[in-house]
């Protein structure tokens, strides 16, 4: 019981838009939210930009607050405090420089397979703690207005940001709703227990594991009750790290949530788990082995190689699950299944 990729993978990749500026180009187009609006599938792809390279040089691109500016800075190859480790970023002086900006791009289709992207993007950095990019967003729709959550990233760290939407057209940011150092942060379709929930992801060190977090929240801004949820499972596929996924899915079982794990060498990988409906802290059950994991060429081969990361889930009226996905933090695909047999999957 796996998710089976679509025939028309990759659905979006950095050859589908053109740059917003001259002197950049799209480095890669990855890790979307979904949600049904109007009758389309909607997918909020992380957009990343480059500097167009030169020769002898690293580039990296930062947003400016006090100017409002994206900038682009050089450092000399040779440079002995420069460190080039994969295609994400460099290190200089110690500090990780994205080879990237990313801003959040909504592309549309009618029937999920074919995507077209928005002419302008929709939610840009515009605070110092977007100076590195905005990333890897998830929506929800709750009290009749979709929220998304994303991940901010500057040199204050990385936190995660709120921004709301009736329309996708207009998008009030709502500031953050997680300190340093927080991402995957996803917001349940409902109140449970008379308040809001969400899972979150704190950064590991060399206290803890990247763990699977619970929180609760009277009013989607503050957010306490912490729970640790789900860790890296010893010696298998999600030995390095766990984190939490698209929207979480009501089902007669539990919650069900398809989440992304990494092993000791890198790989990352899919699997399903169940929660107790109204105590989502408790998992029932995961699966112990992947339901998804990187095959194809260009989820082998990319910016990350061999990674599969979902953000975006979406479940059908006749059961049918859609899984879209960032392929080697370069492209987007898509994989589909049934809501249950992902269930069935997450108790093996």
């Amino acid at each position: 019981m796996k998710l089976e990729r679509m025939d028309t993978n990759p659905l979006l990749s950095p050859d589908d838009l053109e740059p917003t500026d001259e002197g950049l180009e799209v480095l890669c187009t990855l890790n979307p939210g979904v949600v049904r609006f109007n009758g389309e599938i909607l997918l909020l792809v992380r957009v990343g930009q480059r500097p167009v390279p030169v020769e002898g040089y690293a580039s990296y691109m930062c947003y400016n607050a006090e100017t409002g500016l994206q900038e682009i800075h050089r450092i000399s190859a040779d440079d002995p405090d420069l460190e080039i480790r994969d295609g994400r970023g460099c290190y200089y002086r110690d500090k990780m420089m994205l080879s990237s900006l990313s801003h959040l791009h909504i592309a549309r289709s009618s029937d999920g397979r074919s995507f077209t992207f928005d002419p302008a993007p929709a939610i840009t950095p515009t605070t110092r703690y977007e100076a590195f990019g905005c990333e890897d967003a998830r929506i929800t729709f709750i009290n009749d207005r979709y929220y998304i959550t994303y991940t901010a990233v500057s040199p204050h760290g990385v936190t995660v940001m709120m921004a709301e939407t009736e329309d996708f057209e207009t998008f009030a940011k709502c500031g953050l709703v997680f300190p340093p150092y927080q991402k995957d942060v996803v917001i349940f379709p409902r109140k449970i227990g008379g308040m809001y929930a969400c899972r979150h992801r704190p950064y590991g060190s060399e206290f803890n594991d990247p763990c699977i977090w619970t929180a609760r929240s009277p009013d989607l801004l503050s957010w306490g009750s912490h729970e640790m949820t789900l860790a890296p499972i010893p010696g298998n596929w999600a030995s390095q790290r766990v984190g939490c996924g698209g929207v979480p899915i009501e089902t007669p079982r539990g919650w069900l949530e398809i989440f992304h794990g990494a092993n000791k060498d890198g790989r990352y990988h899919l699997g399903a788990m169940l929660s107790d409906i109204d105590n989502p802290h408790r998992v029932l059950s995961h699966s112990s082995q992947p339901v998804f994991e990187p095959e194809a060429p260009y989820e082998l081969h990319g910016v990350f190689s061999s990674c599969v990361f979902s953000n975006g889930v979406l479940a059908d009226d006749d059961g049918t699950l859609r899984v879209y996905y960032g392929a080697a933090d370069r492209v987007c695909g898509g994989a589909v299944s049934t809501v249950d047999d992902m269930v069935a999957a997450a108790g093996e």
